[in-house]
């Protein structure tokens, strides 16, 4: 394919790059003659809505980038996924955007973990508020902290049950879903419990030795006859990796594993977000926007590129004949001694042959446009993904309001995603772990394997994690305080939101200081007009006033 002189100027400076325009320029002449020959083929569509790869389908200009048939979610979504996760994956290592919104994920919904709390139904159990809050501090907080709060929890021993949570939300975005196995493990000196949980990446889980799907069998999980799932075939190792010793096994060899056992307890959880009816595997978070990444990525090469050799397009030498010095050390047949070098530095002085005129060339960059365009794009981009760009971007440039409009708008999906994972991971391995602490006696729950009601009663629970965060905390504390004085909130619910803590763990703290600031006359001073508070009087002290 012939050079241009920009080509052969990318040559020379980036040999690789020039390379790789021309392979894309190969494969765009292929593409049209293609086309030619299969006019309405759907080739190669996006890689985030269509089949294919990273390249658009320039055939079919009508329906462009279009796949109008109606088909139902397993094969809209099960034969792009793995060609999905390898590319979100690959973003989530390389892409500054898809990082940065996979981050700001984990950090906003995760944060330092959801923490447990019990909120035992105390009219099913028939208790009073003193005998849940001592049921609750007593016996389930401080007994789950103990397995939670080690890395014996995890199979590997690497990770706390909090860290787990990070890691099954980035899994879980960067794959589409993700799975957790809840084996036994072996109790301990230090560890009194059991339960133990193994994360899965999604590859692990798929049809035996790669078989087609079936009625009762898609993406690796079996369906009932109502289409809820009942098992998981689970691979011995990575698909897309090789252990030694495998044999004749092969990579795709592994077992079914039940997702509640015989005995009724959980032996593994699926994470994923069902986004349409019958859909049995989840979508990659950045699966919308994978094609304009990547398109942004190359926009910006471009640019880094077209800077870079500008940059080396200092001065052209017209001549009166118009054989011209070759460009970049070129040979030019017949030049003679005109391709010698011109050398350019501080304070030289350069001597032309008669009638040669220098023009210097005016690059024109850095691009003006190049950042309103990017962040158009981006802004895009955080539509889909429920993240305003200001976040995305981590830049506030605009007005408190604005600013305040767009965190509150992220918390609402920030919020339903959290909820999503305590639902979905939490409480289940908290019942499960619930369940072991009754049968071997260091929880006392009478009547909790006779009545489901009252297991229910006994294994609710809440988990809240870091507060949103504020602009303004003195005029977001005012109104909270208000909220609370007109029984519109209650302080628990107030502590959760402004510090994400638990006022019922909280309260024995604040009491402690408040009886020892009284003691010690410590009592903050009271401002300028207001009463000062009343002390205490001794026992055995008359009062002046009678």
């Amino acid at each position: 394919m012939t050079m241009n002189i920009i080509d052969r100027a990318i040559h020379q400076v980036a040999p690789g790059w020039s390379a790789k325009r021309q392979e894309a320029r190969t494969r765009v002449d292929l593409l049209n003659k293609l086309d030619a020959l299969l006019p309405g083929a759907d080739m190669s569509a996006s890689m985030g809505g269509s089949d294919g790869g990273a390249f658009p389908n320039p055939s079919n200009a009508g329906g462009r980038f279009w796949r109008t048939t109606p088909r139902d979610a397993r094969s809209d979504t099960l034969h792009r996924l793995p060609t999905q996760r390898g590319a979100s994956r690959e973003l989530a290592r390389t892409s500054p955007i898809a990082v940065g919104a996979i981050n700001t994920n984990v950090d906003r919904v995760v944060g330092t973990g959801l923490a447990l709390s019990a909120q035992p139904s105390r009219i099913i159990l028939g208790w009073s508020a003193d005998q849940a809050a001592e049921w609750k501090a007593r016996y389930v907080q401080p007994e789950f902290s103990l397995w939670a709060d080690s890395t014996d929890s995890d199979i590997e021993r690497t990770l706390t049950f909090y860290q787990q949570q990070a890691l099954v939300l980035r899994a879980a975005l960067e794959s589409g879903d993700c799975f957790t196995m809840m084996p036994d493990g072996e109790r301990t000196s230090t560890m009194p419990y059991r339960l133990r949980l193994q994360v899965l990446e999604a590859d692990r889980v798929g049809n035996p030795l790669g078989a087609m799907d079936s009625a009762q069998m898609a993406g690796g999980i079996k369906l009932d006859s109502g289409g809820a799932p009942v098992a998981c075939h689970v691979y011995d190792q990575h698909p897309g990796g090789f252990l030694p010793g495998l044999g004749a096994k092969g990579i795709y060899s592994g077992q079914w594993v039940d997702f509640v056992g015989r005995s009724g307890r959980r032996r593994i959880l699926h994470h994923f977000r069902k986004l349409r009816p019958g859909m049995p595997r989840g979508v990659p978070y950045l699966a919308p926007i994978i094609d304009g990444i990547k398109q942004i990525a190359r926009y910006t090469e471009a640019e880094i590129m077209a800077a870079v050799v500008t940059a080396y397009l200092t001065v052209f030498i017209e001549t009166p004949t118009g054989n011209a010095a070759p460009v970049f050390g070129a040979t030019a047949p017949g030049a003679g001694g005109i391709g010698d070098e011109i050398g350019l530095g501080m304070g030289a002085v350069i001597g032309l042959a008669p009638g040669e005129k220098p023009h210097t060339v005016n690059p024109g960059r850095p691009n003006p446009n190049f950042e309103p365009f990017i962040l158009a794009v981006i802004k895009q981009m955080g539509i889909a993904l429920g993240i305003p760009y200001e976040l995305l971007i981590k830049q506030f440039n605009s007005s408190y309001s604005a600013s305040k409009a767009a965190l509150l708008d992220a918390w609402v999906y920030f919020r339903g995603v959290r909820m999503w994972l305590g639902l979905s991971f939490c409480q289940p391995v908290f019942e499960t772990w619930l369940t072991e602490a009754v049968a071997i006696g260091r929880v006392p729950a009478p009547g909790f394997f006779a009545d489901p009601l009252l297991r229910w009663a006994y294994t609710r629970a809440a988990w809240p994690g870091d507060s949103m965060g504020s602009i303004n905390p003195k005029d977001e504390v005012a109104a909270y305080t208000a909220a609370i004085d007109a029984r519109l909130m209650t302080r628990e619910r107030a502590e959760w939101e402004l510090f994400g803590t638990d006022w019922n763990e909280t309260y024995g703290q604040k009491l402690a200081e408040h009886d020892k600031l009284n003691k010690d006359d410590m009592q903050p001073t009271p401002k300028a007009g207001a009463a000062a508070p009343a002390k205490a009087q001794p026992a055995n002290q008359e009062d002046p006033t009678q």
